[in-house]
């Protein structure tokens, strides 16, 4: 497994997959927290579109306004999510190309938008291009129904906090009053500088045993991380690295995933999982991957050419194109 970094990239997703995609027993519909707000979301096949459920505070978008519409491919959404341009003398809209991950079993979804440079101030994002959504539960309780308190800019966090949009179950209703709440617990954000020190010797043990070839050991020390503090996806990573070192790959896939689910801008992990999907011989998962990848920041074009496990991609004109732009971004 080869080191894997991150940096930044910024370039266009590829065309939506063909009409060959397939669903694969997601049920997305119903109502998400997302960057704009609350959304109504409803699938028809592997077609995915949501709307404005409540008048949008962040950009002026009319309840009922499609801002998400994408294709579902197994375990990933990709399309477009909508946003808006604010600040001094800034107006109008555009959609940003994302793909995002369906994690917990489409409960939540996770990953990255390109949105345009641009000197105004855009709605709908955090400080970074990672994005995630919740699906919202109900409630039996009745209240009085009001609109959600979101952050100002309802963005994703930052890098360094937890990845999970947190709204009070008590600001969330329904049109008819009913409460609702994410599926998702909140990290606490003090976890983070809770037992650095153990954290950070447990993580270099753990990489010196898989420079050793020690698998397990590796494996226990990044549980001992984990324990530590849950909040970081890094060591999520190197039990997937562990098990991709056994040719387990599905079970690697599946902590992956773990990683992305705490922190949606790991673009590692991202990157991890392409190189699974070119192994698997599924190109279009492969390249999907490879972009969000390169979208949270991992912008390697040495280890693309030197990394065997991509070999299954290189004949095809989308890696080429991947690669110059990683060239351009690299200087």
């Amino acid at each position: 497994m080869k080191p894997r970094f991150l940096l930044l990239l910024a370039f266009s997703l590829l065309m939506l997959p063909g009409p060959c995609a397939r669903a694969d027993g997601f049920k997305l519909g119903g109502r998400w927290w997302t960057p704009l707000g609350v959304l109504r979301i409803e699938q028809a096949g592997n077609i995915v579109t949501g709307k404005i459920s409540w008048k949008c505070k962040v950009c002026p978008f009319k309840r009922g306004t499609e801002v998400l519409k994408g294709v579902l491919l197994e375990d990933s959404l990709s399309g477009r999510i909508r946003y808006c341009l604010k600040g001094k003398g800034c107006q109008g809209d555009d959609w940003a190309p994302m793909v995002l991950l369906v994690a917990r079993e489409g409960r939540v979804l996770s990953g990255a938008a390109h949105f345009k440079p641009n000197e105004c101030k855009i709605g709908g994002k955090g400080k970074k291009d990672g994005i995630v959504l919740q699906k919202l539960r109900r409630r039996k309780r009745k209240v009085t129904p009001k609109p959600p308190q979101g952050a100002p800019d309802g963005g994703a966090p930052d890098a360094q906090a937890p990845a999970l949009i947190v709204v009070p179950a008590n600001e969330l209703v329904d049109e008819q009053g009913e409460q609702m709440e994410t599926e998702v617990d909140t990290p606490d954000p003090k976890a983070f500088e809770k037992n650095l020190g153990s954290w950070q010797k447990n993580m270099e043990a753990g990489a010196g045993f898989m420079e050793s070839g020690f698998f397990e050991r590796a494996r226990r020390k990044f549980r001992q991380s984990i324990e530590l503090d849950p909040t970081r996806p890094e060591a999520f990573n190197g039990i997937g690295v562990t098990y991709y070192a056994r040719n387990d790959y599905e079970e690697a896939l599946r902590w992956y995933k773990k990683a992305l689910e705490v922190n949606a801008n790991f673009g590692d992990a991202y990157y991890n999982m392409a190189c699974i999907y070119s192994l698997q011989k599924k190109k279009d998962l492969a390249f999907r991957y490879l972009h969000i990848a390169a979208l949270n920041g991992f912008v390697q074009p040495k280890v693309l050419q030197q990394d065997s496990d991509l070999e299954n991609l290189r004949s095809d004109p989308r890696y080429r194109k991947i690669l110059g732009e990683m060239h351009k971004s690299a200087r």
